[in-house]
């Protein structure tokens, strides 16, 4: 016991530039500094503050009154990244980060703790983890949920909570009760009882009523607390790919009774804000679709089910879904624990193992729910409107719809969805085709490896290339005289020049074998310019051939055979043929 309880908290965090310096100073650290947060932790654990940010964000910390009265409880320890260029992920640049912390959390065998610049923790939190810390728990999870920035730091700044430059003391039912007042658009998608419930729902919630909270159940969760001692080797790979809310607990720590998840907000609860202004989703519901509140509890347990077989649900996630959360403001009555029972049934159904028959139910109950309204299924719509009255179909009538969908709709919308899905894939290899040979030719070793991209400019447009004959033959026409030329080159009949085909005259014909109708006209047209050459004192056959491959030397007047306008041709050093 006494080995865990001198073991250090490492907190960790991840951010770069003004703006997130600056929430991570206001919100995070300030709600740190709150009385029973970072300053109520066993000052023998000499803690740390792992921070990855830039040399400038760090240099700018130092002069923060903020951060020189976290120094008193915590050591900051600095690991610096450069600032990320504007191709790259933002997860995956935090991704970076995490990497680098917890290997270090690791090889201390300290407990991590997992925080970000635009979160606040309620006041007590941080003792709460010391608490179960110190009761032998491995990793401890809150749900993380969004919260609308903008009307809940005005909200909280109105209250007297938000002083900028002072420690931001939260209690859980003030966070709460301010929180619950301004859930994120997103989140407000995750309402079971709404109409415009999340087609993939991550979290999924309903009000208790009068209860001045909710009951959660999540898939999605803020890993606030990790005990790396407890690890026998550690698995950083998720952070190659995916970020720390993806299988990183998963892969570390498989067995569910490793895991505690806090299920009250009285005990720990965190706030993580998201701007409605980067991030919205569109609320607006077909009004058809109001009444379908009858149908829609297996239509919706359905997608829940759906959504945990899914393949980026780990088992762990799938497993700890049924726990349900209160967020709350108020003490929990005994409607809380009835609302629950209500609750639990509808997730329960999601989980259990379905009858072949209740099984095909809940697909078209699902099915006519999700494209009610949408203007893909007259059939969907139909049915809403067949029993918009409210009335419900008798059992025969319920079966012969279900039959009906069975053998027409859904095949037919199976077929159309695999006739589109197959022609977009032939459609990119078509686009593509340019990548996609060249991809071929490096694999077979015929060209060397470039890595080059399928989305880099260009290999969208036809080229001169064997899977581009139309293209190349019309090329090869066009600029015959390039090639001829290239080919002279090549073949070492003439001395290599470096032209480019897209230099000015390549396109047009000239004097050339590969231009004999054209070269004919030019021989008539200048046949005087030809026979003076010939003549004594004239630049004879050397001097004709140069002017046949070269042009006409400067300042010889020709005579143009279509405007039959003087003309004077420019000295040319290396005129293409």
């Amino acid at each position: 016991m006494e080995n865990n309880i001198l073991r250090p908290f490492y907190f960790t965090v991840i951010f770069w530039g003004d703006v997130h310096r600056q929430y991570f100073l206001d919100l995070l650290l300030a709600s740190l500094l709150s009385p029973n947060n970072i300053p109520a932790l066993n000052p023998a654990r000499k803690s740390k503050f792992l921070i990855v940010t830039t040399r400038a964000d760090w240099d700018a910390l130092q002069s923060e009154d903020l951060f020189q009265q976290m120094k008193r409880y915590v050591e900051p320890v600095w690991f610096e990244m450069p600032f990320p260029r504007g191709s790259e992920l933002k997860m995956l640049v935090m991704s970076k980060g995490h990497k680098q912390v917890t290997m270090r959390a690791f090889a201390d065998r300290a407990y991590g703790i997992f925080v970000t610049p635009d979160m606040v923790l309620s006041d007590g939190s941080v003792a709460a983890m010391e608490r179960l810390a110190e009761a032998g728990k491995k990793v401890v999870l809150s749900v993380a949920i969004r919260f609308a920035q903008e009307t809940l730091l005005e909200e909280m700044e109105r209250g007297g909570y938000l002083k900028y430059g002072q420690p931001l003391v939260l209690p859980a039912r003030d966070l709460m009760r301010m929180a619950l007042q301004h859930l994120h658009t997103e989140t407000l998608r995750y309402e079971f009882d709404a109409p415009y419930f999340s087609d993939m729902p991550i979290s999924v919630y309903w009000w208790v009523p009068d209860g001045q909270g909710m009951i959660i159940y999540s898939f999605s969760w803020a890993p606030l607390l990790v005990d790396y001692a407890a690890l026998g080797s550690h698995d950083a790979s998720t952070f190659d790919e995916w970020t720390l809310d993806g299988d990183y607990i998963h892969r570390n720590f498989p067995d569910p009774n490793d895991v505690y998840v806090s299920r009250d907000s009285d005990e720990l609860v965190l706030v993580s804000f998201t701007k409605e202004t980067e991030l919205h989703f569109d609320l607006t519901v077909d009004t058809r679709r109001w009444w379908w509140n009858r149908f829609a509890v297996p239509a919706k347990a359905q997608r829940i089910r759906e959504l945990k077989d899914s393949s980026i649900m780990d088992p762990l996630k799938g497993s700890i879904f049924p726990q349900p959360v209160y967020l709350h403001s108020a003490d929990l009555t005994p409607a809380w624990h009835e609302w629950r029972k209500h609750t639990d049934a509808i997730i329960s159904s999601a989980y259990h193992p379905r009858d072949q028959v209740r099984h095909l139910e809940g697909q078209f109950v699902s099915d006519v729910y999700t494209y009610s309204g949408t203007g893909q299924s007259r059939f969907s719509n139909w049915i809403v409107e067949r029993f918009s009255d409210g009335s419900s179909p008798n059992k025969f009538l319920w079966w012969l719809l279900i039959l009906f969908w069975l053998v027409v709709v859904r095949p037919r919308r199976y077929v159309a969805t695999r006739i589109i899905y197959v022609y977009s894939i032939l459609y990119w290899y078509w686009r593509y085709r340019r990548f996609v040979w060249w991809r071929l030719k490096e694999k077979l070793g015929v060209v060397e490896e470039r890595h080059f991209n399928w989305q880099d400019s260009g290999w969208n447009a036809p080229g001169v290339s064997l899977v581009c004959p139309i293209f190349t033959i019309r090329w090869l026409w066009r600029y015959r005289r390039f090639t001829w030329w290239w080919l002279k080159g090549k073949l070492g009949l003439v001395e290599a020049q470096g032209f480019h085909h897209p230099s000015p005259g390549w396109a047009g014909p000239g004097v050339s074998l590969v231009c004999p109708i054209f070269t004919i006209r030019w021989l008539w047209c200048h046949r005087n310019l030809l026979v003076k050459e010939f003549k004594p004192g004239g630049a004879g056959m050397r001097g004709v051939s140069h002017i046949l491959q070269a042009g006409a030397p400067k300042g010889v007047a020709v005579i143009n055979s279509v405007t039959d306008v003087p003309h004077s041709y420019p000295a040319k050093s290396s005129k293409r043929t």
